[in-house]
C-alpha cells in the first residue's frame, strides 16, 4: 500500500456479515461490526496488535496516523480538563483559591477561557476529523479483515497446545473437488467434513461448496476466493457458512489446488475449520484479536548442536534415482497421535503467499499428498509439499506413482516399521490418524540436520462411503 493510496480497492469491500444468529437465536459474534471495529482502534491491547500486523504489511503509517490524531485528542480533552479546573479554582469570581491579581486580569482570563473551551479547542478537533474517517475506511476494508484472518489462526494455533478440541475440523475436514466437471463439483469428502456440515455425504458429493453459505456470507470474501481457484493459487479465507441446521459458523476455509506427475491440475482440495466453537461472543473476539503472535519459548530443538556439529553431509536433490550420500542417523522415535492438526500448526500460514492481496501467508494446509487408498502410491501433490522438499517438475514425475512409504523414506534417516504398520492399520478401519516423522527439507539441509514434523493421514470418501483416496498433509512442530 502506498502513502498516495486514497480509497481502498473495491476487492477489499467491507465484510457484511452481520445479522447471523446461533442456534439458541443469540447474536452470532461479529468480527467486522462496526462497534468492535472502533474497540479494536481504541484498546490499547488490540490497537498495537493491529499497528505491529500493519508495519508488517508496509502500511503501518495507517495506523500511526490514528495513534497520533488519538493523542492529539487526548491532549485537547486533557486540555479542556485544565482550562475548566484553573477557571472553576483559581480565577472565576468565587472561586475557592481565588489567585491575588488585579481585577482587570482575572477577567480577561476568564474571557479567555470562555473562548478556548468554546470556539477554539472546539474549532480544534475537527482538524483531523475528515482525514481520521478516510483512513479508518483504509484500514476497514483493506486490513483489518487481513487481520482477523491472521489473529484467528495465531489464536488456533495456541489453543491446540491444550484443548484441540475448541476448533472442530482441523486436520480432518477436507473436500476434493473436480475443476474439470461442470461448477467445480466436490467429488470426495472426509468423514470430518460431514461432521463439520452436517450435510450427509450423498448431500454434499456432487456438490459445490458454496451451499454452505447463506445470506449473511461477504460476497466479497467468496469473490477472492473464485479469482484464486480461476488462477490457481492457494488462497485462505474467513467466511460465514451455515450448517444443515441452519447454524451460521465462522469457516476459516483454506483450497489448495492439486497437480498431476505432469504439473497438471487434478483436483482443488479445501481445508475448513470452525472457529465458532470457541469464539461465541464480542468479548471473545476482543480476546482473540489482543493475542500476541509471539511464540513460545521452545528449549529443545530438533537437532542439537552436538548432533548439527556430528552431521557431515553435502546437500543433494531430492527425488533423484542416483544413490545419495550417507544420511544422519535420527534416533527420534516415532509418535502415534489422533488424526488431525497438532500443537502450533495454524502459526504457518502467515508465510502463505497472496499474490493480488500483498499478504504473506503459509501453511502446513498447503503441504499435500494425495494417495491412492488401494495401493498407496502417490497420485497428486500441491505447491507447497514440492517447495519444501525441493521437487521439481522433473522429479515430480519420479515420485508420482511411487510408493508413499518408500517417498517418506527417501527424505529421513530412519523410517521406523512402526510407522508404516501404525498408519495402514488406521487407515483399515477408514479413520484418520496422525504420527510424527523427520524429514529432511531445503531450510534443514542448510544446517545439515532435520525437520519434525506430524504427518496427518485422512480418508476421503465418495458419494457411497468408499475411500478412495487418503490426503497425507505435513505440519510442521516447531510451534510445540
Amino acid at each position: 500500500m502506498s502513502r498516495d493510496y486514497n480509497a481502498p480497492p473495491s476487492s477489499f469491500s467491507m465484510p457484511k456479515q452481520t445479522g447471523a444468529m446461533d442456534r439458541g437465536g443469540n447474536p452470532l459474534a461479529d468480527f467486522f461490526s462496526s462497534d468492535v471495529f472502533q474497540i479494536v482502534l481504541h484498546n490499547p491491547a488490540t490497537a498495537h496488535r493491529l499497528l505491529k500486523f500493519s508495519q508488517a504489511r508496509m502500511c503501518g503509517e495507517n495506523m500511526e496516523f490514528l495513534e497520533k490524531v488519538d493523542r492529539y485528542n487526548h491532549l485537547l480533552d486533557e486540555m479542556a480538563t485544565v482550562m475548566t479546573d484553573l477557571h472553576y479554582n483559581f480565577t472565576a469570581v468565587e472561586a475557592p483559591k481565588q489567585i491575588g491579581i488585579q481585577t482587570t486580569l482575572l477577567r480577561k482570563i476568564n474571557a479567555d477561557i470562555k473562548t478556548a473551551t468554546t470556539s477554539t479547542l472546539p474549532s480544534m478537533e475537527n482538524i483531523f476529523s475528515e482525514a481520521q474517517e478516510n483512513v479508518e475506511s483504509i484500514l476497514r476494508s483493506a486490513i483489518y479483515p487481513r487481520f482477523v484472518k491472521y489473529q484467528i489462526t495465531n489464536s488456533a494455533s495456541k489453543a491446540l497446545a491444550t484443548d484441540r478440541q475448541k476448533y472442530q475440523g482441523l486436520g480432518d475436514c477436507f473436500c476434493l473437488t473436480d475443476p474439470a466437471k461442470a461448477d467445480n463439483p466436490i467429488v470426495y469428502a472426509s468423514d470430518g467434513f460431514v461432521t463439520v456440515t452436517g450435510y450427509s455425504r450423498a448431500e454434499v458429493v456432487p456438490r459445490n461448496c458454496r451451499f454452505l453459505q447463506g445470506n449473511y456470507t461477504d460476497r466479497s470474501a467468496t469473490q477472492r476466493l473464485k479469482a484464486s481457484i480461476d488462477a490457481r493459487e492457494e488462497t485462505v479465507e474467513l467466511l460465514l457458512n451455515y450448517r444443515k441446521n441452519g447454524e451460521p459458523f465462522w469457516n476459516l476455509l483454506y483450497v489448495a489446488p492439486l497437480f498431476d506427475a505432469n504439473g497438471k491440475l487434478a483436483y482443488y482440495i479445501g481445508g475448513q475449520i470452525n472457529c465458532s466453537t470457541t469464539i461465541r461472543s464480542n468479548t471473545d473476539v476482543l480476546r482473540i484479536l489482543s493475542m500476541s503472535d509471539e511464540p513460545e519459548d521452545n528449549t529443545a530443538a530438533t537437532t542439537s548442536p552436538k548432533d548439527s556439529r556430528s552431521v557431515k553431509r553435502k546437500f543433494f536433490g531430492f527425488g533423484k534415482k542416483e544413490s545419495t550420500p550417507k544420511l544422519p542417523v535420527s534416533s527420534k522415535k516415532i509418535e502415534v497421535r489422533e488424526g488431525g492438526m497438532e500443537q502450533g500448526l495454524l502459526k504457518q500460514i502467515e508465510k502463505m503467499n497472496f499474490r493480488n492481496q500483498m499478504e504473506a501467508f503459509y501453511t502446513a494446509y498447503s503441504k499435500y499428498l494425495v494417495i491412492s487408498y488401494d495401493s498407496f502410491t502417490i497420485k497428486y501433490y500441491s505447491a507447497g509439499i514440492a517447495d519444501i522438499l525441493g521437487i521439481t517438475n522433473r522429479t515430480s514425475q519420479d515420485f508420482v506413482g511411487n510408493n508413499v512409504f518408500k517417498f517418506l523414506g527417501q527424505h529421513t534417516a530412519n523410517l521406523p516399521r512402526e510407522f508404516k504398520s501404525k498408519v495402514k492399520a488406521a487407515l483399515r478401519t477408514g479413520s484418520a490418524i496422525s504420527a510424527s516423522i523427520n524429514l529432511f527439507t531445503l531450510k534443514s539441509l542448510a544446517r545439515q540436520g532435520d525437520d519434525k514434523f506430524y504427518t496427518h493421514w485422512t480418508p476421503c470418501k465418495d458419494e457411497n462411503g468408499v475411500v478412495k483416496y487418503v490426503v497425507v498433509t505435513l505440519s510442521s512442530t516447531m510451534y510445540e
